[in-house]
């Protein structure tokens, strides 16, 4: 650019130069010497100038390109590093998108089972995603405040067993810290948000006062209301508290569902699992003239013939007084067996747990084992260094870096799936 620059400038200054000359034969004499002076002219000569110039800017240029040339690879090697980084994310302590962040909930223990509380810190733990180690981006210890969704299955209950749920969840808030927050939804075949999120005693119990009867049960669609709604953009540390047996027949969402929406979530699941077996058995086996008799849904004649139909003469709108009393008897049976492994499986892929109860007398002692456990849990989070939104599986591994204690925690997550 320079070199263009130069002839330019030179070639301006003769240019000029011959209009200066030709100025003074036009003062000296116009109309005389005007064709002499045409006849006259001669091309200019090259200006001494202009080869002194050139070679100045050559030897410039070959300085230059001798300085920089050593530092030619290692420019043009960050530009294309520049380039690189304009287009990934950036690393651990930048702003990073908040659906990558992973928390980890663990219990731990010795090696008799007593449970580990307040003492550890976040250099005694080790996360490993896949087996690859992973950096420990926050870490929370065990009083840190809960926000719970505490579910209600009053489908098929009494007012004295309402009463009884009543009770015992009010006496599962007293055992909660005053910071831990709380929701309440009632189901049965209509899903109801009783109470949102909130640490206001008051208006917890005031929501437990609406508990009422109901028949069906939409289990799948109250978990689901639970993590779409009341979770929704809610931090730190989450937990569903469900009350039910367990047996879904109304509704539109399916275990399977829910259970990927458990995977990709940070929310812990703990079911008291209400027996009631034999007391639907009784109502499903009875004679359609019983006003009193029972009758599956729609919803649960397809399941069992997915899970369990094969040969059989069956469809998923098959009038319920068409079946034999054994039929039914069957049906009923592999309903609550399809529940009892559901309820589980939610359990230790959140890292939750089951508790069976026969007898809702029972409600509160475990209630407060719950209550127990949310005290001594140790939450961590990270980002992983697998960057993809695959929407696959990926195993955890939590390591206590102190001998004799061991960490328990979900067995994996799924990945976001862009």
């Amino acid at each position: 650019m320079l070199f263009f620059k130069s002839r330019f400038c030179h070639r301006a200054t003769e240019t000029q130069r011959g209009r200066d000359g030709g100025m003074e034969g036009w003062r000296d004499g116009r109309t005389e010497r005007q064709g002499e002076r045409r006849r006259n002219v001669r091309p200019v000569a090259p200006s001494p100038r202009r080869p002194v110039a050139l070679s100045l800017f050559l030897c410039v240029s070959v300085a230059l390109w001798l300085a920089l040339g050593p530092f030619a690879p290692r420019l043009a090697a960050q530009e294309a590093q520049d380039k690189e980084r304009q287009g990934k994310p950036g690393d651990i302590g930048t702003i990073r998108i908040d659906t990558d962040l992973v928390t980890v909930d663990a219990i731990v223990t010795d090696r008799d089972g007593n449970r580990i509380s307040g003492v550890l810190k976040a250099s005694d733990f080790a996360i490993y995603e896949d087996g690859a180690r992973q950096t420990i981006n926050s870490f929370s210890a065990t009083d840190a405040p809960f926000n719970l969704v505490l579910l209600l299955d009053t489908s098929g209950s009494a007012s004295a067993e309402v009463e009884l749920m009543r009770r015992a969840a009010l006496r599962f808030l007293d055992e909660l810290r005053p910071r831990d927050r709380v929701a309440i939804i009632q189901f049965s075949k209509e899903v109801e948000l009783l109470k949102d999120l909130t640490s206001e005693r008051a208006e917890i119990e005031d929501a437990l006062q609406l508990l009422k009867p109901g028949t069906g049960t939409s289990f799948y669609d109250s978990l689901k209301l639970a993590i779409d709604e009341v979770f929704k953009g809610v931090e730190g540390r989450k937990a569903v508290v469900a009350l039910t047996d367990g047996v879904d027949s109304f509704g539109y969402t399916t275990f399977g569902q829910i259970l990927s929406e458990f995977e990709s979530s940070n929310v812990l699941t703990y079911f008291l699992q209400l027996d009631t077996e034999e007391f639907t058995q009784a109502g499903m086996a009875r004679d359609c003239s019983d006003e009193s008799h029972f009758e599956f849904s729609p919803k649960q004649f397809k399941k069992y013939l997915t899970e369990y139909g094969k040969g059989v003469l069956m469809s998923e709108n098959q009038p319920h007084c068409m079946l034999s009393r054994l039929e039914r008897i069957e049906v009923n049976q592999r309903l609550y067996q399809s529940a009892r492994r559901e309820l589980r499986e939610m359990a230790d892929k959140t890292g939750g747990r089951v508790y069976p109860v026969k007898d809702l007398r029972q409600l509160e002692p475990a209630y407060s084992q719950i209550a127990a456990e949310f005290r001594t849990l140790y939450s961590m989070s990270y980002y992983p260094t697998n960057e993809k939104h695959n929407g696959k599986m990926r195993a955890l591994r939590v390591k206590v870096n102190r001998p004799g204690l061991i960490a328990k925690t979900r067995p994996g997550y799924r990945a976001p799936l862009d």
